[in-house]
């Protein structure tokens, strides 16, 4: 009866990792198209690439807190950051996609953003990318479009390691993504601690869609100070 019931437990842990992989590289595929405007996936890999680190980071995180052993983390906690993720993702292509046509027809918005300074940093995180200067200098010599350089930094270093022949803005959105829902676990982490369940879950659920939180999550971003 053990063997059957280790054997039934390690074929379901199987299948759900076999879940896990095809949703990455279907995600990952999808990326890719939104971002070629729906002409070839040709940056699959790279994109596949961004989503398990995400997905790495928010697991890792994950289980960072779960060592605690004073906090037990819910089941629901777990689904409502990967909502809030893939709903960051979507918020983010209907920016990418749908800006250029439904938009003013400003530069910022032709371009796919919906704020001017992720389009100024990215922009010009994309040409550091491609040229032949060493990716530290974001740090000194772009103050006009990045005070503290950290977010164009991290920005280009993407960009050359994984950007490809044409600028891919929904590369970073992956990683503004996973990094705005980390924001839920660590305050359903914070909240349980101080005060009890019931208000965790709603401090929870508040952050997940809160809506600066979502804008900020979807863009080019980080937390405004």
């Amino acid at each position: 009866m053990n063997n059957q019931a280790g054997n039934r437990g390690n074929w379901i842990r199987y299948r759900q990792l076999i879940l896990v992989g095809v949703s990455f590289m279907v995600l990952g595929l999808l990326l890719a198209w939104f971002s070629s405007h729906f002409a070839n996936v040709v940056s699959w890999p790279s994109f596949l690439f961004l989503v398990l680190l995400a997905g790495g980071i928010i697991y890792g995180c994950w289980l960072l807190v779960k060592a605690d052993r004073e906090l037990r983390l819910p089941n629901w906690l777990g689904w409502l950051i990967i909502g809030a993720f893939l709903l960051r993702l979507l918020v983010g292509v209907l920016w990418f996609a749908g800006l250029p046509n439904w938009g003013y027809g400003s530069p910022v918005e032709q371009s796919g953003y919906i704020m001017a300074d992720a389009h100024a940093r990215n922009t010009a995180a994309w040409n550091l990318a491609a040229s032949q200067e060493p990716l530290l200098s974001a740090f000194g010599e772009y103050r006009n479009v990045d005070q503290y350089g950290g977010m164009l930094f991290l920005s280009a270093s993407v960009y050359r390691l994984l950007g490809g022949l044409f600028h891919q803005p929904l590369q970073l959105i992956v990683l503004t993504a996973a990094i705005s829902s980390l924001a839920i676990l660590f305050t359903w982490a914070f909240t349980r601690r101080l005060l009890d369940g019931k208000v965790a879950m709603l401090a929870a659920w508040i952050v997940a869609l809160f809506p600066d939180a979502i804008i900020l999550g979807s863009s080019q971003m980080r937390k405004r100070s």
